[in-house]
């Protein structure tokens, strides 16, 4: 069973691990957008910004965030009107879904068979050399970013899939809240915890990024020496 969902793990994360890395790395930018527009634009300057419909009222977003929202949530392929598909919103969608899968399968391979295992699972060498320090990053830090990339990615498919977006409104109809879709864009972003949580969610979100990176990087040391 492990050698099954280890097959799937590897074999979603070989096509889609670059546009995981790409969703993952624009978002963790987007969570810190606010504070580093005031630092890269400490003056309004109108022929830089955009105005758009904010989540409390009008602001003015950089061309620079335009740009990486763009990416993030359709890779710079817009739908023509607000609430229609377009092939890179898509695309994103079902990058979402495989990463789901990933995740997933990621912890079931993880999961260790005695205690011995679980303590080297936990941490990360770095006096066995590259390969072994990337491995142990690739799979503690995977661990540890799971919860929070699963959080990203169930709440991101709301904008991605109308049919999953309605799905999940009714699944949390009961909840006692004013707006779902500000309630699901607090999670996704982790807006819901105040700076800690952000800062979390930042990580995870750079972590997400780092990881198919270093899974590309494991799965060619491992072509290479079954070669030698």
């Amino acid at each position: 069973m492990r050698k099954f969902f280890h097959q799937i793990h590897l074999w979603l994360s070989i096509p889609l691990g670059i546009l995981i890395s790409v969703i993952c790395l624009t978002g963790a930018i987007l969570v810190f957008e606010k504070e580093i527009t005031q630092i890269m634009y400490p003056e309004t300057r109108t022929t830089q910004v955009e105005q758009v419909e904010g989540q409390h009222g009008r602001k003015q977003r950089p061309e620079f965030f335009r740009q990486v929202r763009a990416l993030h949530r359709w890779l710079l392929d817009a739908p023509a009107k607000k609430g229609e598909s377009s092939a890179g919103k898509t695309v994103v969608g079902i990058t979402t879904v495989a990463m789901i899968v990933i995740l997933i399968s990621g912890v079931i391979i993880w999961f260790p068979r005695n205690r011995r295992t679980l303590k080297n699972r936990l941490q990360i060498s770095c006096t066995k050399g590259w390969r072994r320090f990337w491995y142990d990053s690739h799979v503690a830090l995977g661990f540890y970013s799971t919860l929070f990339l699963l959080i990203m990615a169930l709440t991101g498919l709301t904008w991605s899939f109308s049919g999953y977006r309605t799905f999940m409104y009714d699944l949390f109809s009961g909840l006692p809240v004013d707006n779902l879709r500000r309630f699901f864009y607090s999670l996704h972003t982790g807006t819901w915890g105040g700076l800690t949580t952000r800062i979390l969610y930042f990580l995870a979100a750079l972590i997400g990024g780092i990881l198919p990176l270093s899974g590309y990087y494991l799965w060619w040391k491992k072509r290479k020496r079954k070669r030698e």
